[in-house]
């Protein structure tokens, strides 16, 4: 135990020794001038420790970001065909959260991909979880230092962010912007019991990152229905159950993805059931999208129930759906025309061309509509 009283008494003892081993110039000025004295010396011992935690900090910086350099370059020197999928630091979260992340990435992304197999990394790269109403200089600095970070280790997507209190985890993601693009980042959240983590959070963790790093669904017609089948049945069991643990920008993700595919699957002879449901789907996502904040998406979606009805309209012989399939599809190219989505505008003709040129045939063959 310290004695304070003994300390006291040998304080100017030490002091006195202390002066002595001062030069003489400094000596003469504590004598003449001692509260002078003690202010520069004072401030001079401030700037040496600023200095020091300057240069300490320093050093922990260019540590920390030659161990993010060295790592980019191992991971760059083994990629290999399997999709690379960078976890950033989770600020509040912890070691166990980032790897119940791992591996629920492992266990699940290839439901949402046509590859079995993915390699995660838990990478050293801490990263600022910005509000999306943050200024957008700060958002860019954060993304381009993810972006150099994909650069480094030729990951396709990475993603980071900061856990609550409550449990709920504030995610960022994003891939390198194709030739062209801008910087994209994605924020969604999770509710995430670490420990115990419920399974559908787990898949719409995997979902979010397979829809980034192997997009499927953005072009479904572009793949065999027997191999696209699998994954719109994945996200039917999730469109189904739409858990509370996921924030709704991310459920509608999963909605207007499993649209995409249970529509694609329906027009190419799969079961009727898959054009009902990409029907309702659609609806359903209409429902949570404004035309003039977004005409794209509100076009797109138009699109996509233009196409189900019609499709549903030539499986049954309903006049009324093939009808509202083309009204629907005239909207939808009206919406779009609007937007850079020319592709989506030029599939919504097709599919009025199709629609139109069957109705004009049964009206020409004077063939009779069943009456239900």
């Amino acid at each position: 135990m310290v004695n304070f009283v003994e300390a006291s008494a040998a304080a100017p003892d030490v002091a006195s020794s202390v002066m002595r081993l001062m030069p003489r110039d400094f000596q003469d000025a504590f004598v003449s001038s001692p509260n002078v004295f003690m202010f520069f010396m004072s401030m001079g011992m401030a700037a040496v420790i600023i200095a020091i935690f300057w240069v300490v900090l320093g050093m922990l910086k260019a540590g920390r970001a030659a161990r993010i350099a060295l790592r980019g370059q191992a991971l760059k020197r083994g990629k290999d065909h399997r999709a690379l999928v960078l976890i950033g630091e989770i600020e509040g979260g912890g070691h166990l959260l980032r790897q119940e992340m791992k591996e629920a990435v492992e266990d699940n992304f290839g439901l949402f991909s046509f590859e079995q197999d993915v390699q995660v990394d838990l990478f050293p790269l801490k990263l600022r979880t910005l509000s999306p109403r943050a200024h957008p200089e700060a958002r860019r600095r954060a993304a381009v230092e993810a972006a150099d970070a994909l650069e480094r280790s030729a990951a396709d997507v990475i993603v980071w962010g900061k856990r609550n209190l409550m449990g709920k985890v504030d995610l960022r993601l994003t891939t390198l912007p194709a030739y062209g693009r801008t910087q994209d980042v994605q924020d969604f959240q999770l509710t995430w019991r670490t420990g115990r983590p419920d399974e559908a959070v787990q898949r719409a963790l995997a979902f979010s990152l397979a829809r980034k790093a192997r997009p499927v669904l953005h072009r479904p017609q572009d793949y065999k229905p027997d191999r696209l089948q699998p994954i719109v049945e994945a996200l039917d069991k999730m469109v189904e159950a739409r858990p509370a643990e996921i924030s709704e920008n991310l459920q509608l993700d999963i909605l207007s993805d499993f649209a995409s595919g249970a529509l694609s699957l329906g027009e190419r002879g799969g079961h009727i059931k898959w054009l009902q449901k990409a029907l309702d789907a659609r609806q359903l996502y209409l429902d949570k999208v404004d035309r003039s904040t977004d005409p794209g998406a509100w076009g797109a979606a138009q699109q996509e129930i233009g196409r189900a009805l019609t499709s549903l309209g030539e499986r049954e012989g309903a006049r009324d759906k093939l009808e509202e399939g083309a009204a629907r599809l005239r909207l939808a190219m009206d919406a779009l025309r609007s937007t850079d989505s020319l592709q989506q505008a030029e599939v919504a003709l097709r599919a009025l061309q199709r629609a139109e040129q069957t109705l004009q045939q049964r009206r020409r063959v004077g063939l009779r509509w069943p009456t239900g």
